[in-house]
């Protein structure tokens, strides 16, 4: 795999964003970056670029297949190595002035409405968070419920397929599907724990920024914050070197677990919560 910089990322990007506004300025209203990219604490090619794009109007789906296409001829021309791996580098989703307005785009989707507003960075046209409606508590909550069952979903599907992984030596799996299955963990533990932050009304996506409101929010959880912690050291040496097998196993293995922990709390804090409006309702 080549060796990558922040030039290299942020090249790819404005080429992407230039084709847009020179074949499509009157249909787009705005284009963003969002995630590590937009924060500025992405890592060359181990992170993803996250494109937002507003449309004025018009068959959205139609565009998104425009403009997906164009995000994969700038792939082939500048990564074509890390798509093996990162399956799209650049990942684009259109939305529009419309949904944005009826509370329908998925820039106001709890947790989402957040990561947007906070550190959604503008690259073309005019800005348009003012026009997001802000998610209701309730509905943070409900949003972030939903994500915790999918994720829980996916790990219990992706567990059953590679219970082989944890028995068989590493150097066995081949490169690629090693590093897929890494990025996947990484992705699972810091998600995951962004989604239940967000659950309880903390609104973080920087994985630094994640880790101290983890420890911050759940201290009592030791062991859950010292995956995530561990988490954060192990990214940061895979941002410039391969991890050892037994590091790759641990890392998912303990993705596993937090998944599988952080569900059971979930369902113990709703437990409580209905058994305080039980009690009420007795009184």
């Amino acid at each position: 795999m080549g060796k990558y910089t922040k030039k290299d990322y942020l090249g790819a990007l404005r080429e992407l964003v230039s084709d847009i506004e020179a074949k499509h300025s009157a249909e787009v209203k705005a284009i963003y970056v969002g995630g590590s990219v937009a924060r500025g604490d992405f890592i060359p090619g181990r992170s993803d670029i996250d494109v937002y794009v507003v449309l004025r109007g018009g068959d959205k789906n139609e565009f998104q297949k425009l403009l997906e296409a164009e995000a994969r001829r700038i792939e082939a021309k500048h990564f074509e190595d890390l798509k093996p791996v990162l399956d799209e580098v650049i990942g684009v989703t259109v939305t529009t002035v419309e949904e944005i307005r009826n509370g329908k785009s998925f820039l106001g989707k709890g947790f989402e409405y957040h990561n947007f507003v906070n550190s959604g960075k503008l690259l073309f046209g005019e800005d348009v968070k003012e026009l997001i409606p802000k998610p209701t508590l309730e509905e943070e909550r409900e949003l972030a419920r939903n994500a915790l069952n999918q994720i829980y979903e996916m790990v219990q599907k992706q567990e059953r397929r590679v219970k082989w992984f944890r028995w068989i030596p590493l150097k066995l799996v081949p490169k690629v599907r090693r590093e897929q299955m890494t990025r996947q963990a990484f992705s699972v533990i810091f998600r995951t724990a962004s989604v239940w932050l967000c659950s309880d009304g903390v609104y973080v996506s920087g994985k630094r920024d994640i880790v101290k409101a983890f420890w911050e929010k759940c201290p009592q959880e030791t062991e859950l914050c010292e995956i995530v912690s561990e988490a954060l050291k192990l990214w940061e040496k895979w941002a410039v070197a391969g991890l050892a097998g037994k590091e790759t196993k641990w890392l998912f293995n303990n993705a596993l677990k937090l998944v599988k922990e952080l569900q059971r709390l979930w369902f113990l804090r709703r437990q409580i919560f209905c058994a305080k409006l039980k009690s009420i309702d007795l009184l």
